[in-house]
């Protein structure tokens, strides 16, 4: 089902113009905000309804371990066996794809969508009316309030990690990262391509992380940043210098984890955490996240958010509703081959917490070390601060 979005396309121009679905006589909005304060049990009845009338639930997600949940949900919920149908989109491709399916009639278009970069998908889903957001009743003490409207299953973290085959590169600044030494040896993927990436530089301009930053500069080369003249702020020159010595050999996280992993001692990459599982077992003892092995003053990476929203023209409500209260509930994010038996992947339930056994912490540990995503702070500066970095990408 991955890279759908010629085959739909294509479907869209042949069957835009067929006749009435099921979906014209379903109240989206209505039956979302109906579901939100009902049980399990009762969504459960609501949706072998749906299914029954013919409808199934296809979602498209910009995270692969949304496969897994999706047959989690279904052994779960028998009754829905079969129709729950997956489809992995690239996050670049993803809001063109939607926008493009999304009311145009097409078959098999999605009916929910798990997605990233709040800033886009608020001005191009959701104020254009083209999903809605849900979020049960049921959760609402035990998620924020932020991460409820539109709901937040998930948030996954990118860190510094690097291959300890030369020893610990003592990495306690992120300044050190804007020195000559670590030309060509620092990996990132191209901002440009990457949203997740490009929203976290973005997030380094706003007011508390260039305080953030002037603090780390301080501590660092021992005098307040003065730099005025060539560059806005500490944070605007951390990019120009950090950028400058990136190595865009990869492509994709798996690739760079797994590069890093069997490459030179002393390459650091930033990249997703949970790609840690793609790595060789043999090589795997190569790889030492940096946090774990000592703070980094200013940040250690960055996290993001991945979002469960609702097609305005789906047939199935209920079941979308259903699945949802199964993505953020401890059956559904922490049960077997879940989410949560992964490095890297957090849930906004608060309830929930990483396995012991595993080599990572609660999403509270992370809360003063990383730069989070705020959509509304990306919406406002994203074309200003785009254009600084574009030109120096590769330059």
């Amino acid at each position: 089902m991955k890279r759908i979005i010629a085959f739909i396309l294509l479907a869209c121009m042949m069957t835009c113009l067929c006749g009435v679905a099921l979906a014209d006589e379903v109240d989206v909005e209505a039956a979302l905000a109906e579901a939100e304060g009902m049980t399990n049990e009762e969504l459960y009845e609501k949706a072998k309804e749906e299914v029954a009338a013919g409808a199934q639930l296809n979602f498209y997600s910009t995270t692969s371990f949304a496969e897994k949940a999706a047959a989690n949900f279904m052994a779960a919920y028998p009754e829905l066996d079969g129709k729950v149908i997956y489809a992995e989109i690239d996050d670049g491709e993803t809001y063109t794809i939607l926008q493009n399916t999304i009311g145009s009639g097409v078959a098999d278009s999605a009916d929910m969508a798990l997605t990233q970069n709040g800033s886009d998908l608020q001005t191009f889903m959701l104020d254009e009316g083209l999903t809605y957001s849900y979020f049960p009743e049921m959760y609402k003490d035990v998620v924020d309030e932020q991460f409820q409207k539109p709901a937040v299953v998930t948030f996954i973290d990118s860190l510094f990690i690097y291959n300890n085959t030369d020893g610990s590169i003592e990495l306690t600044n992120v300044w050190q990262l804007t020195e000559p030494e670590w030309a060509g040896k620092v990996f990132f993927k191209d901002p440009t391509n990457e949203t997740v990436n490009i929203n976290f530089l973005i997030m380094l301009t706003s007011p508390e992380w260039v305080e953030r930053m002037e603090e780390a500069y301080k501590s660092y080369y021992g005098e307040d940043w003065a730099n005025e003249e060539e560059y806005e702020n500490a944070s605007y020159e951390w990019i120009d210098k950090f950028l400058a010595n990136v190595n865009y050999t990869y492509t994709s996280a798996s690739d760079m984890a797994k590069g890093i992993a069997s490459g030179a001692g002393g390459n650091l990459g930033l990249f997703v955490f949970s790609k840690l599982r793609k790595v060789d077992e043999a090589d795997r003892g190569n790889l030492t996240v940096v946090q774990f092995e000592n703070d980094v003053e200013g940040f250690s990476g960055f996290m993001y958010n991945v979002y469960a929203t609702v097609a305005k023209d789906t047939e199935c409500p209920y079941t979308c509703a259903l699945f949802i209260n199964y993505l953020l509930g401890e059956e559904g994010f922490a049960g077997e081959d879940s989410w949560n038996s992964s490095q890297g992947y957090y849930s906004a339930n608060s309830s929930i917490e990483k396995p012991e056994e595993l080599e990572d912490e609660a999403y509270s540990y992370w809360s003063d070390k990383l730069v989070f995503e705020d959509a509304a702070y990306i919406y406002d500066h994203y074309v200003d601060v785009y254009e600084y970095i574009s030109v120096r990408v590769g330059s």
